[in-house]
């Protein structure tokens, strides 16, 4: 399996409008984390080379009642 042509995908944006398109300023206000840390997760920046905290997984996990496979998913490039 050729590992360069998977990569993870956040999936952050799709839960935020499924949470009455809740803004990144309140989720950040709300769970006490960096606005610019979770706008790149929202738009998958620089995923191959982000380091994510176990904390802000966990976090979000949480917040939103799901999982961390509801989070992040491993797609083909």
């Amino acid at each position: 399996m050729d590992q360069q042509s998977y990569i993870l995908h956040c999936k952050l944006d799709e839960i935020l409008k499924q949470h009455d398109n809740m803004s990144v300023l309140k989720l950040s206000e709300e769970i006490g984390h960096r606005r610019t840390t979770i706008m790149e997760l929202v738009h998958n920046s620089n995923m191959e080379k982000k380091k994510i905290s176990a904390t802000l997984i966990t976090k979000l996990c949480v917040y939103f009642d799901i999982t961390p496979n509801d989070l992040f998913e491993i797609r083909k490039l």
